[in-house]
């Protein structure tokens, strides 16, 4: 394998890269492929915010929660800023 990572490579260390499992050279790689590549860096965030959402939920009650509860949730989710879009190159 080269310097760079390629899409494939990223979406299999993905887990690793936001579970702070990686080496400082692989992370170093994928922060390079991100910074050209808006279709993984895009993958990323919504892997963070899918990972991030899933904590959460772990730590809400078994029943069901009030509606306003979950207007509230779904409003911090919605409010969570995209990436900025980074120019091809």
């Amino acid at each position: 394998m080269g310097v760079r990572f390629t899409c494939k490579d990223v979406a299999a260390r993905a887990d690793a890269l936001i579970d702070g499992e990686l080496g400082l050279w692989d992370r170093l790689r994928i922060h390079l492929h991100l910074a050209i590549c808006k279709g993984c860096d895009h993958f990323i965030h919504q892997m963070r915010q899918t990972k991030a959402m899933i904590r959460a939920s772990a730590a809400l009650p078994d029943e069901e929660p009030a509606p306003a509860a979950l207007d509230a949730i779904l409003a911090r989710v919605a409010a969570e800023p995209e990436p900025e879009p980074k120019p091809d190159g």
